[in-house]
């Protein structure tokens, strides 16, 4: 009988170092062991192959944590890349683990590999032929780039050749090169881009549509006069509320002139992400919705004759990384409204209509 000591310590979680030429011999023995193990108790799972870009052992790891939680839901191959162009010395070296989870009922565990290849100075540029050849055929490929992939623009071109969808994160950008990033997204038909920041406005863009449901409400829609958006002075927020103004922007087939007469960003000096209130005001009353501070709750109120205005709070959504990129996960086609909000939050910036300068200061 084979030892199961490495099957073991692989389904525990436990990094074993390997050769990058090894990878697929290693794990094609690890499957075989169980396969022919008594218990028959590990089952190997992938829907995809997830690819994570990082550059520093911290980003690394939390990247392996959020892929640990979220294999539960969405089982793949993930390949974590930790790149260092800047180390003095070059090389290239790998480790496999596995992720697993108790499958409803029984004892029987089900896992998703995990392969981290390290890389150091000149070694970066071997990463695309690294990953090529340790993609599962015949399965979707998501890269997710933990940081700028605008600043690393050969190796992103390198490595999105084999992507079907990005999902990035700007509120983690230091500043958000909006032309840079608009002339990528667009520029490129074959790959769907995620954006988180956009993820996370999911929530905001809910509760705005749901005051124009009733008859009553939607007809203030064509007479709106004024769009203020407060938002926080923390990483990502003035990017993040000209998101949401250019999406409302594009639902209301606002031209950059009107957007610039009719909206008006404000920062709140404090380290608060995101947005915090959006004020619509219209020819016959007022829309307002308000982060309760503290709270992880937001209060939405309506002032308009014949409508109901007493306040309703509802609970923030979830905006960690895992719920974040599940929902993405979840998403099955382009993002063609977010496509459309950057081509107009570019042409604001790009007119001088609305500045960035907020989100600088990190």
């Amino acid at each position: 009988m084979p030892d199961a000591a490495p099957l073991e310590s692989f389904a525990a979680g436990v990094e074993t170092a390997v050769d990058v030429a090894q990878v697929e011999r290693q794990l094609t023995e690890l499957w075989q062991m169980a396969a022919e193990s008594e218990s028959g108790a590990v089952t190997r799972a992938s829907l995809f192959n997830l690819v994570a870009y990082t550059e520093s052992e911290e980003s690394r790891d939390r990247a392996t944590a959020i892929i640990s939680e979220l294999t539960s839901r969405h089982p793949c191959r993930a390949i974590v890349l930790c790149a260092r162009p800047d180390a003095a010395r070059a090389g290239l070296i790998a480790s496999i683990t596995a992720h697993c989870h108790l499958a409803g009922g029984g004892g029987k565990q089900v896992c998703c590999e995990q392969i981290s290849i390290a890389a150091a100075g000149a070694g970066v540029s071997q990463l695309p032929g690294a990953v090529l050849p340790l993609l599962e055929a015949d399965l979707p490929t998501v890269l997710w780039w933990r940081g700028n992939f605008l600043t690393r623009a050969e190796l992103f071109r390198r490595l999105v050749t084999v992507a079907d969808r990005v999902i990035f994160d700007t509120s983690k950008w230091t500043t958000v090169p909006v032309a840079e990033l608009a002339d990528l997204v667009l520029g490129q038909r074959r790959c769907r881009f995620a954006d988180l920041s956009w993820t996370r406005l999911a929530f905001w863009q809910r509760l705005t549509a749901d005051f124009f449901d009733p008859p009553a409400c939607r007809q203030e829609l064509a007479r709106l006069e004024s769009v203020e958006i407060v938002h926080g002075n923390g990483p990502g927020a003035r990017w993040r509320a000209l998101l949401y103004g250019s999406w409302l922007g594009c639902r209301l087939d606002w031209s950059i002139d009107t957007m610039a007469r009719r909206m008006q960003l404000h920062a709140r000096p404090d380290r608060e992400a995101g947005l915090l209130t959006i004020c619509l005001k219209s020819a016959g009353g007022e829309f307002v919705i308000q982060k309760e501070p503290g709270q992880q709750t937001a209060c939405n109120r309506v002032r308009l004759p014949h409508v109901c205005e007493l306040p309703r709070r509802r609970a923030l959504w979830p905006t960690d990384d895992v719920s974040l990129l599940s929902q993405e996960l979840d998403h099955p086609g382009r993002h063609t409204v977010y496509e459309r909000a950057l081509a107009l939050a570019n042409q604001c910036c790009s007119a001088g209509k609305f500045s960035l300068e907020c989100a600088a200061r990190v």
